[in-house]
This record gives C-alpha cells, structure tokens and sequence, in this order.
C-alpha cells in the first residue's frame, strides 16, 4: 500500500489526539475516583462525628445500646473498640464479615483517622473517632465497602472511552480532509509536472490565494517553470544562431575543397588563395568554438566568495595589450585612493577586461584612442572601456550583448568575431551580480561599463 503524505499526516495527527485523549481520560478518571472517595470520607466522617456527640459521656452500656439500634446502610457498618482496638460491639449484622478489613490487607491514610483498606476487589473506607465514656475512653469506627462506587466510576470510564473513540474518528476524518485540502498545490504539482513536454513548458500551477509554504511552494515552481522555459528558448536559440553561424565557414570549406578537387591541382594561384580561404575559416570556427567553451564553463563555474583587485587587474591586463599593439592611443585611470577589491574571480575579470580591449582594438582605427577607467562608484567598482572607432548604431546598442549579434555596419563577420565577446562579458559580470552596459561614448565611439560589487573593507 503506498503511504502518502496524507496519510502519514491523519496517523501522526490521530496518535497526537490518542495521546492527548489518553493523558486527558486518566486525569479525569483518577480525579473522579479521589473526589467521590473525598465525598464518602466526608460524609462517614460528619456522621460519626454526630454519633460521637450523642454518647459523649454515657457509659458503655448505653453506648453499646444506642450503637444496637442504629441501622445503617446495608454496606455500612458501626463498631464500638478500645484504643487497643478490641471490639466491644457493633452495629446490625446486614454488613458482610468479609468485609471487616484484617491486618493484612493494604491500607492508604487519607487523613486524621481515615483510611482506605484495600484487598482483591474490596475497597473498605474506615473512620476512627474517639469518645470518652464514663468508664474511659473508646474509638467509634464507621466502616464503609466503597466498591459500590466502582458501578459509577466504570460509567464515566466508559463515558470516556466511547467519547474518546468518537473524538479519535472525528480527528482522523479532518485530518484527511484538511491534509487533502492542505496538499492541494502538491498534486496540482504532480499533474503540472506530467503535463510538462519538452516542447511544451507553458503548463503552470494555479496557486490559491493563501500565505502559507504550500502556497509559497507553488510560486516558486511556477517560477522555476519559468525559468527552464526561458533557458530552453534561449538555448533553443543559441543552437539555431550557432548552426546559423557555423554554416557558412563550412560552406565556404566545401566550395574551396570542391574548387581545389576539380581545377585547383594545376592552377597554383587558385591553390593559394583556397588555402589562405580554408586557413581563415579554420582561424574563424577556432575562435567560435572557444568563445562557446567559455559560454559553456560559465555554466558551470561556482565563482562564490571570490574577489578580485580590479585596479591590478586593469594595469596587468591594459600593459599586456599596450605592448601589443603600439598603434593605439592608450589612457589608463585606475584610482589609487583606496582598493578597487570587486566580488568577482581574477580569472574571470581578466577575461571581461581582454574582451573588451579587443572589441575596442578592433573597431577604433590606428592613431585613435582607448581608454581605461577603473574606480569606486558608492557600493560598486566602475570599469569603462571606451575607445574613438565608429561607434553603435542606435538600433543595435540594445542587442550587442546578445548571442551571436553583430552590427550591420562597421561589426562584420571578418572584423568582429562570432559575435559571442560581449555576451560572455554580461554573462560573467550578471552572474557576479554586477551589470555591464554599452553605449556611445563622447567622443563618439563606443563605451561598455560594468559595475561590480565592491567587496572590500571600507
């Protein structure tokens, strides 16, 4: 049998009221015992009491004659002893000699002269009151078999067992309902998740409008859904850019393989510019593969808990470049006031900061300017790289960061890459919870800042 949660919530909530029934039950039923002994006790002891006033005094003969002819109740019994306990004469005969407790039946004292005798199933209550007589001083004993209670204490134990065992199906019977009710957004969980296609993630849990973990459960997966439908048509979309992509420099592969086949063995000249063709189209799907293996581990890369000083990084990385390419105008302004630490790995800034320095080497023309900034902006580390080339169309600023775009005008395919640069760019800065923007810049070029978490001491 499977045991749902349903289920297993009924059992646990029904064993919880059992519990309680139980804990509850055994008070009352031992409470109503000590309060109906309490009563008997108190009402033998105000008997006896009134008995003992009417022979104070006399002598034992009418003591003895009084205590004749007074008839208690059947199950009662009143005797006449010395303090040494030697009986001297007792009431009518009705009350059962059984019942005269011995010394070896358990006794428990309830108070100043009263105790309860105990043996099998006779339960003797015993009051002691003394007198003093004419001829000295004896112990008037009023003797009770209380067992006739037991009839009335067996009727509220079955008062409340029989309560208890309603109460226990009642309890079972909500705890379904409400576990049912409770565990709705589960099993509408359960038939979203069935409904859920590979090529259908539009399915989404109506959620009912309460504040509880269910409910909150409920969000967070329609969130999730999401999420996965978004990833989804993004790779979707990253799979028809790259087959988009990688199609040309294949194509172009084929032709000059074909052309070589046919005519290329003999014409020498046509042999080198297939080669040089092939050679570039290789360099091109080289670069293309890496720049999707590093899509790829970004994915994958816990950068958690790590930091980088940004100002040594722009200096090494910014040198580097500098002595490579001469041709270029280069300023660098990297604060020194105080540390530039961001909450991002070095690796990875050194990876934005190379992207970004090549986009700008590329697009600006020899003789122009790039320049660097890298300083504190209130909770942030502010890096800009901008540079005098010719700049974004206005229409293209809001997509150059996605996957394979390239600018129609000066970002063509020979000069600008794959198109895949700025996209690794946002995605490492959005997953260090920074933020990376393009725009044109003043001198009417292009500038990309990101602004990254400080995470330094203040």
């Amino acid at each position: 049998m499977k045991l749902t949660i349903s289920m297993r919530f009924v059992a646990l909530s029904t064993l919880v009221v059992a519990i309680i029934f139980a804990l509850f039950n055994a008070f009352v039923y031992f409470e109503f015992m000590n309060v109906t002994i309490e009563r008997e006790e108190q009402v033998l002891s105000a008997r006896s009491a009134d008995m003992a006033r009417r022979m104070q005094g006399d002598t034992l003969a009418a003591a003895l004659a009084q205590l004749r002819a007074t008839e208690p109740d059947p199950r009662e019994m009143i005797r006449l002893a010395t303090v040494q306990g030697h009986v001297r004469g007792a009431s009518a005969v009705q009350f059962s000699p059984s019942w005269i407790p011995e010394s070896n039946w358990r006794h428990t004292e309830i108070s100043g002269g009263v105790a309860l005798y105990r043996r099998q199933h006779e339960r003797i209550l015993v009051v002691n009151t003394d007198i003093h007589l004419k001829n000295g001083v004896y112990r008037l004993q009023w003797l009770e078999n209380v067992a006739v209670l037991d009839h009335s204490t067996a009727i509220v134990f079955y008062l409340l067992l029989t309560g208890s065992i309603g109460g226990l199906v009642l309890a079972a019977v909500a705890s379904y309902f409400l576990a049912r009710y409770s565990l709705l957004p589960i099993r509408e969980m359960i038939a979203a998740t069935r409904a859920i296609t590979p090529g259908d993630l539009r399915t989404r849990i109506d959620v009912p409008k309460r504040q509880d973990e269910l409910t909150e459960l409920g969000h967070t997966f329609n969130d999730m859904l999401d999420r996965l439908s978004h990833a989804f048509l993004r790779e979707r979309r990253f799979v028809a850019d790259a087959s988009h992509e990688l199609r040309t420099p294949l194509a172009v592969l084929e032709g000059y393989i074909d052309l070589l086949r046919r005519w290329g063995w003999d014409d020498e000249a046509l042999r080198k510019e297939a080669v040089g063709a092939i050679e570039e189209e290789v360099r091109h799907l080289r670069g293309m593969t890496n720049q999707l293996l590093a899509l790829a581990s970004l994915e994958a890369d816990d950068g958690a808990d790590a930091c980088a000083d940004a100002g040594v990084a722009v200096r090494r990385v910014t040198e580097r470049w500098m002595r490579l390419y001469t041709g270029h105008r280069w300023e660098v302004a990297v604060a020194s006031d105080r540390s530039l630490v961001a909450a991002v790995s070095e690796a990875r800034l050194e990876q934005v900061l190379r992207a970004l320095l090549d986009n700008a080497r590329k697009y600006t023309p020899q003789g122009g300017s790039i320049r660097v900034v890298a300083e504190r902006a209130g909770e942030f580390v502010r890096l800009a790289v901008s540079d005098t080339g010719p700049g974004i169309a206005d229409e293209d600023i809001a997509h150059v960061t996605e996957r394979f775009y390239r600018a129609d005008k000066a970002r063509t395919r020979q000069e600008g890459g794959a198109g895949l640069g700025l996209a690794i760019c946002r995605e490492i800065v959005e997953a260090a919870e920074g933020r990376l923007a393009v725009r044109r810049s003043p001198d009417g070029g292009a500038e990309v800042e990101v602004m990254l978490r400080f995470a330094g001491e203040e």
